[in-house]
């Protein structure tokens, strides 16, 4: 008798997971991660939805991260998402912008803090996203607690309009 219900149970457990594998896509990868020069493209199912986001994150010599970076595309064709930066910044400074050798922009202001660092949210509209693809380094200009001195922080645009494109692909119709 238990062995009879064992053997119930194991194939209605079967035959759920066969009725689920039917209506996945069997193309659709559950994760995806993909490297265009110094970007990351980032891919992950979630509520069966394909979410997508690039990054760059950087580490120092002892493996400690210094920023991380991760944009996704908007529907207006700007770019949302998160800067990460160390601690011991003046919090109430907020971060500048700039792309190559343009002026920086007004102070974005962080948001929190975490214990992964502190956190600057990030909206680029169109026309900065233009101006990243055509780059080669934004420049992040952060204020240290310690005599207020600017600590510079640069990101590499490498890579990054080969990891917007993707992507665009990857998220189209979403």
């Amino acid at each position: 008798m238990y062995f009879r219900k064992i053997v119930l149970c194991t194939a209605a457990v079967l035959a759920a997971v066969s009725a689920l594998a039917q209506n996945a896509d069997p193309m659709a990868p559950t994760a995806l991660s993909e490297v265009y020069k110094d970007w990351t493209v980032n891919c992950a199912n979630r509520d069966a939805k394909q979410e997508c986001a690039f990054s760059q994150s950087q580490t120092n010599g002892n493996g400690q991260r210094i920023l991380t970076v991760e944009v996704r595309p908007t529907n207006d064709g700007g770019l949302k998402g998160n800067l990460i930066l160390p601690f011991g910044l003046r919090l109430e400074k907020g971060a500048t912008f700039a792309i190559d050798d343009l002026p920086p922009g007004a102070p974005a202001r962080f948001r929190t803090c975490l214990p992964i660092g502190c956190v600057v949210p990030l909206i680029f509209v169109d026309k900065t996203v233009k101006s990243l693809r055509e780059g080669k380094t934004l420049k992040i200009v952060a204020v240290s607690n310690e005599g207020d001195k600017d600590i510079p922080f640069s990101v590499s645009l490498q890579g990054f309009k080969e990891a917007l494109d993707r992507t665009l692909v990857l998220t189209k119709g979403k």
